[in-house]
This record gives structure tokens, C-alpha cells and sequence, in this order.
């Protein structure tokens, strides 16, 4: 334990612990997240609804942030005694407080949109405590981490329709198999790096959804998807001095790229935009708060 409790922290000190703890520089792909599944449902623009869900869901993934640090605290006061928990900056009761008020007022926000995104919110609960609670040894941590995803699009859609449709499931499955391989890449940064030829594939695929509807506009969007994919796997394969948590940074910033795709394919210009300023917004908060 540091000496943090030898004398009293100032609200900004505080501020940054919550802030560092929430990594809340990734909380602009959540917002891309959800305005992806509500034009996919054909509400279009910021519709109350989509705010409302919008905020749910940043409040369920900071509470999942939380939740994560409150989970590994043992190991991290191993191997992270810098981490806002291990050093005293904030108190485990404080975290556990902040995640069981996010759940529930984001719950209660999702009860106010209908039935249906309220109980798809209970399963994302669910699968953000799972994920929480069993990633460190378990395999299939990086589908449960994308299928949280992909709960994001699935609880917007149901806010304005009740019956999945195709190009969302396409859209949602390719989400999964993106962040499948960059979850993939993360439990590397504990593991020796042993790449399989899938993982780096699932990177890509996400760029097939170009031909959903090719255009001038979605082609420039796939090869700015392409490029980013590519200049962030150089940090994965550097001979030396392998920056794999920077990689992953950049990749989880490379979900709003694809997210402004989708949306352009949806005839959304405005939805695209706000995506492409997430992704810019992302990589400039993770120059202060780290994204993993």
C-alpha cells in the first residue's frame, strides 16, 4: 500500500481516481455503440430514447470498470499498486457503491424506455458481472467481453423495435468477432504472445461490411478502418518494446470507425460524424486516462 491515506486528497485527486478507474476515455465507443443500434432500428438523430439508453449504458460500462478493479484487487496490489484501489486513492466500499448505483439507476432508465431494453439490460448486467468475475482464467473471456458489446447495439434497437433484423445481426456478429481478437490480444499483455491466424482475422472482418452497401463515402470509411487495424497491430509485432496495451487502446478507439461505418451504410451522415468525433475523442482521453 502507498502512504495516499497519509493525508487527505484534494477533489481533483479524487476526480482522477474515479476518472481512472471508470477509464472513462473509452466511453465515447459505448455512446457510437448505441446510436449504431437505434438507426438500425430506423430512429435516426438524438431521439430522448437514444439519450436516455445512451446514458444507461455508459453508466453499465463504468459500473463494469469498477466492478473489474473491485474484482482484481488482490492481484492488483500485486502487480499494479498504483491502481486508485491499491493505493488507497479510493476505498473498495466507495467503488462497490458507485457500481451498485450505476446498475441501478441505469436499469431505471432503460424501465422508463419499455419492457424490452430494461430486461436486455439485466442480461447485460449479467454478463458484465460474469466477465468480471471469471476473466482472468477463463478462455472464453473474450467472447463474453464482445457479446457485452454487442448487448450494447441489441438494448438500443429494442428501444425503438421489437424484432432483430439481419444487417443487425450481421453488424452485431462482426462486432463480436472484432473484439473478440482485440480481447484477445489484451490477455496477452499477462500471457506470452502466441497469435493465431484467426485472432488477427476477427481485426479485419469487420471491414466486410462494406459490401452491405458500397459507396465512395462507406470505401473511405473501410480503408481508414483497414489502415488503423494495421498501424496498431506494428505495436503487437515490434521486434522489441512490443506496445500491446497501447495496440489495444487503439483498437478499442477503432470500434467507433467501425461503428461510423454502419451508420454510414445507414444513410446516417450525422450518426457518422459523431462516431468519427468519438474516435477522435477516444484516442485524445486515453493520453490521460488509460484505455485498458
Amino acid at each position: 500500500m502507498s502512504d495516499y491515506h497519509a493525508f487527505p486528497l484534494s477533489w481533483r485527486q479524487k476526480l482522477s481516481a474515479h476518472l481512472a478507474l471508470a477509464r472513462i476515455s473509452n466511453a465515447p465507443t459505448v455512446v457510437t455503440n448505441t446510436l449504431v443500434g437505434a438507426t438500425l432500428a430506423g430512429a435516426y438523430g438524438l431521439q430522448f430514447q437514444t439519450v436516455l439508453v445512451t446514458l444507461a449504458m455508459a453508466m453499465f460500462y463504468t459500473a463494469g470498470m469498477y466492478l473489474n478493479d473491485l474484482l482484481d484487487y488482490a492481484i492488483d496490489c500485486r502487480e499494479r499498486p498504483e491502481r486508485p484501489l491499491p493505493s488507497g486513492r479510493l476505498t473498495r466500499s466507495t467503488a462497490a457503491s458507485v457500481v451498485v448505483a450505476l446498475f441501478i439507476v441505469g436499469s431505471l432508465l432503460l424501465l422508463n424506455v419499455g419492457a424490452r431494453p430494461f430486461a436486455g439490460g439485466l442480461v447485460l448486467i449479467f454478463l458484465i458481472i460474469f466477465y468480471d468475475a471469471w476473466h482472468k482464467s477463463n478462455a472464453l473471456s473474450p467472447l463474453l467481453m464482445a457479446l457485452c458489446r454487442a448487448a450494447v447495439y441489441v438494448i438500443a434497437f429494442f428501444a425503438f423495435s421489437s424484432h432483430i433484423t439481419p444487417i443487425l445481426f450481421f453488424a452485431g456478429s462482426l462486432l463480436i468477432l472484432y473484439v473478440v481478437g482485440l480481447t484477445s490480444i489484451a490477455k496477452a499483455e499477462r500471457s506470452p504472445l502466441t497469435m493465431r491466424m484467426g485472432v488477427l482475422a476477427s481485426l479485419f472482418l469487420p471491414a466486410s461490411y462494406l459490401f452491405v452497401h458500397v459507396s465512395p463515402l462507406t470505401l473511405v470509411l473501410t480503408l481508414i478502418f483497414l489502415f488503423w487495424v494495421i498501424y496498431s497491430l506494428t505495436f503487437v509485432f515490434r521486434p522489441v518494446k512490443k506496445q500491446i496495451g497501447r495496440a489495444v487502446g487503439q483498437f478499442i478507439a477503432g470500434i467507433a470507425l467501425f461503428d461510423a461505418l454502419v451508420l454510414a451504410v445507414a444513410g446516417s451522415l450525422v450518426g457518422m460524424g459523431l462516431a468519427l468525433l468519438a474516435f477522435i475523442v477516444t484516442l485524445f482521453l486515453q493520453q490521460y486516462v488509460k484505455g485498458t
